[in-house]
């Protein structure tokens, strides 16, 4: 039941168990399909099942994520296999063997005196049958229903068993995934190891495939074998560049640590890829895939996955690449602080993955199987912010939807929220984000009842949040409800002993989003970056990898490095402050580089000295930018926090600095 009710079973059907015991036939013809834990056990249950009742027996197999104590025992070593009975005994016997445990197991379901020379006993799930004089007992945990018995369930009442809520394929590859990434050094080192993970590859449903960083296929099962047309026993490897065409397009479309659906010639398939990192470099990348044509409502599917694209967490811990000790203690204490349910506040600069950060902290967490909702309090506009934070009732105001609306706070109930940007939140929502979190319910824009919360809080901000208070710009009060479990990251010049760690993963990322060979940087190139003071970042450090694998060959020199630009010749000096790549970067990475230039290209007109929003809107409008009064209004706060321009008070409108002059020549001499 525990295992029907993780993987979401609830949510389409009315789950009762019964023992034997409690059977009574009254009660079970009211069901419509009876589910029996093994063979044994419908014997016992046949008298009491009515004529034609539908029923299946599960098959079951144990939980691979537990089996790395079995891959330390020496080969041919006697064990018990402790059951309460003997065909449960031999079953789980004949999985592992199946599995490549060469132990030489005894199926012990008696309370027979156990022999002298047998100190290991295995259990799935039953311990308290383990003999007291066992000195070492290791616990499978309960046999799971295999996939192929639950796929038969959905099948029976004609249910796709791969909707966003379930993927049971997910579910059952995470013990195979874990094990992987648990296991990848020693698999290097260790015969018994790699045959024993080969023969659990080997026995799965789903089709496994895994090349190195030269694109080598080094293992395949033969599900991969089957699809993809690959023969074992060849003198040379394959390439994964020998694929099928649409096969190998499909893979290199499917983002590192992503789960997604793709079309192969007319085929839906279900696909996940994993890094497996070894000594802090990329070893090896795999793919797990199968097939879903059989199943229905995969359009529903597709549909449903994008709308819970919000909803989802996809980040863990293990996106955090560094070997800074100040990081990996920062995680460690993250990690910790993951099991409170008290708000944690994460300070850093821009691009240092506070995001990443705050998804990590929510799948650590005991509420990771519920949402998570991100809101950026910089991206949207003051005057939507509180009806899409607390939801409002139907005709709250003109324009509202007739039913109303489910605000984020909502959204979030039993999950977390994540508050970005929170140093830019206006007064008006900074005094409701106090009651929120003092009261821990919420009412909607023009309701009149309190709801009830449970929610868990993650803020995070770039600004110094006690200089906004000493400004008065920022609640004391709501500073001290916020900052419960701080968490600081550190900027990327502070961490220096991680650029040449991410410049590899990022080379290998944009390896195959472009489909390129591979490259490095040269030692020049790596010591200008490790000199760099990096304003952007980790995002910063990406952009620039990406440049690099655009413009480079196989080698890349610190000529190659955008912040290395001969352009710079042609534009006056700028001081260290005046830092135009991070301003750049942020314009570029919000999406409205184009629009602000134009903008800055109108107040340098020597005619126009200042110039007001309406001015600024009619131009943007001749040359094909559409621009709401809020959107105007927020790209010139932009402009003005990086002193491009100043905004004059009253009607003077806003005007050119020489900051901004030069900010703007720079930018088109790149053009």
């Amino acid at each position: 039941m525990d295992q029907l009710i993780e993987i979401g079973l609830q949510e389409y059907f009315v789950l009762k168990a019964r023992t034997v015991d409690e059977l009574d036939y009254s009660d079970i013809k009211r069901y419509s399909l009876v589910l029996i834990s093994s063979r044994i056990v419908y014997t016992m249950v046949k008298p009491y099942l009515p004529e034609n009742m539908p029923y299946i027996i599960t098959r079951r197999t144990i939980n691979y994520g537990r089996i790395r104590e079995l891959l330390e025992i020496p080969k041919g070593t006697k064990v018990y296999l402790v059951s309460d009975l003997k065909q449960s005994a031999e079953d789980t016997i004949g999985i592992l063997k199946e599995a490549g445990i060469e132990l030489d197991f005894m199926p012990y379901y008696s309370h027979e005196t156990p022999r002298a020379q047998i100190s290991i006993a295995v259990t799935a799930g039953e311990p308290q049958l383990v003999p007291k004089q066992i000195s070492r007992v290791i616990n499978l945990g309960s046999r799971q229903i295999d996939i192929s018995t639950l796929v038969e369930i959905f099948n029976h009442f004609q249910i796709s068993p791969n909707t966003s809520t379930t993927h049971l394929s997910a579910r059952f590859m995470q013990s195979l995934v874990d094990l992987t990434k648990d296991l990848s050094g020693e698999i290097l080192r260790s015969k018994i190891l790699q045959q024993s993970l080969e023969n659990i590859v080997q026995n799965m449903d789903d089709a496994v495939l895994v090349y190195n960083n030269e694109n080598v296929i080094e293992h395949f099962n033969r599900k991969a074998a089957e699809l993809l047309n690959l023969f074992e026993g060849t003198k040379e490897k394959n390439n994964i560049h020998a694929l099928p065409p649409a096969y190998f397009e499909a893979m290199m479309s499917v983002g590192v640590g992503q789960e997604t659906f793709a079309e192969i010639e007319d085929i839906a398939f279900y696909m996940r890829k994993k890094r497996i990192i070894i000594d802090e470099q990329v070893y090896s990348t795999l793919i797990i895939f199968r097939k879903v044509e059989d199943y229905q409502k995969i359009e529903h599917d597709y549909r449903s996955k994008a709308k819970q694209k919000n909803l989802v967490a996809r980040h863990t811990f293990d996106d955090i690449k560094t070997r800074s000790a100040s990081v990996i203690e920062m995680i460690k204490i993250a990690n910790r602080l993951a099991k409170s349910d008290s708000t944690i506040l994460i300070l850093g600069e821009t691009g240092t993955g506070k995001e990443v950060l705050a998804q990590a902290i929510h799948n650590a967490s005991l509420r990771r199987y519920q949402p998570f909702i991100g809101v950026n309090f910089a991206a949207i506009s003051e005057s939507l912010m509180e009806s899409e934070l607390f939801g409002y009732e139907p005709g709250a105001f003109t324009g509202a939807r007739k039913n109303g609306h489910i605000g984020m706070f909502e959204q979030a109930h039993k999950g977390s929220i994540f508050l970005d940007e929170i140093g830019d939140a206006s007064p008006v929502i900074q005094n409701r984000l106090l009651r929120v979190l003092q009261e821990r319910q919420i009412m909607r824009v023009g309701g009149d009842r309190m709801i009830p919360l449970d929610v868990r809080v993650i803020a995070a901000t770039n600004k110094d949040l006690n200089r906004l208070i000493a400004e008065e710009k920022f609640r004391e009060d709501l500073y001290y409800r916020l900052n419960v479990l701080p968490l600081k990251l550190l900027p990327l010049r502070e961490r220096k002993q991680d650029i040449s760690l991410l410049i590899n993963i990022f080379i290998k990322e944009f390896q195959e989003k472009l489909g390129r060979d591979t490259f490095v940087f040269s030692n020049g190139a790596l010591r200008l970056c490790e000199d760099y003071h990096w304003p952007g970042n980790v995002r910063e450090l990406r952009n620039v990898v990406e440049y690099a694998a655009h413009i480079s060959d196989d080698i890349v020199y610190k000529e190659d490095l955008p912040f290395w630009n001969s352009a710079l010749t042609t534009v006056p000096q700028v001081n260290n402050h005046e830092d135009f790549e991070s301003i750049h970067n942020e314009f570029l990475q919000k999406g409205f580089l184009d629009e602000i230039l134009l903008m800055l290209d109108l107040l340098r007109d020597d005619d126009i000295p200042s110039a007001g929003r309406a001015a600024m809107a009619d131009h943007l409008l001749k040359n094909g930018v559409v621009l709401t009064d809020q959107q105007l209004r927020y790209r010139q706060k932009l402009l003005n926090n990086f002193e491009l321009i100043i905004i004059e008070k009253g009607r003077a409108g806003s005007r050119i600095t020489e900051k901004g002059k030069r900010f703007l020549e720079l930018e088109l001499c790149k053009r």
